[in-house]
């Protein structure tokens, strides 16, 4: 998004997929937000790598669910194909380490983000969320798309952080809008 407002001539789409965006303080907070609990716990998680691959090990779906941001029935009534997919994204992420610190500014970014002029971004945009990510990005997805001229919101109701049942229809979804010629 900020590269879309400092550089306009240089963008020529803009696809936010399930993107960390500012949502009004009157905005509903989406119901699948994590506790402070489960807060605490991630942050534990992705802290070590002794720790993440030992809850890998030892409760996989839940793993998954804590660091991919999908609820556990999600995963566990997904294709064969997705959950493997999902193993994979898992397994990729070790070293944690390698991604601690990005992974902590992250964090810090998303408890104080700030609106942005969304209003000035002229590229043609896609926005893409969903209401289980349990990260909590749907409203601001949602609202980050009505500010933007002539945006478009495709949400989904459930797939999680990582889009889980859903991949195939989303890939198809930004190939066909970064395909189009007028991409509106």
């Amino acid at each position: 998004m900020q590269f879309a407002i400092r550089y306009p001539d240089r963008c020529t789409a803009l696809v936010l997929l399930v993107p960390l965006a500012w949502r009004p303080p009157d905005a509903p907070d989406s119901a699948t937000e994590r506790s402070t609990l489960q807060q605490d716990i991630l942050a534990q998680v992705v802290g070590s790598n002794f720790v993440f691959w030992s809850a890998m090990n030892l409760a996989r779906v839940r793993a998954m669910s804590l660091v991919l941001a999908t609820p556990v029935a999600v995963i566990e009534a997904a294709s064969a194909a997705e959950r493997e997919r999902a193993e994979t994204l898992l397994e990729q992420i070790l070293p944690i380490s390698d991604r601690a610190a990005g992974l902590r500014n992250d964090a810090r970014i998303a408890t104080a983000l700030e609106r942005y002029d969304l209003e000035s971004i002229r590229a043609p945009t896609l926005v893409i969320s969903l209401r289980d990510d349990l990260y909590g990005t749907f409203t601001g997805a949602e609202y980050t798309a009505q500010n933007i001229r002539g945006a478009r919101f495709v949400g989904y109701e459930r797939g999680g952080h990582v889009f889980i049942g859903q991949h195939e229809v989303l890939l198809k979804e930004m190939v066909a809008f970064l395909g189009s010629p007028n991409r509106r």
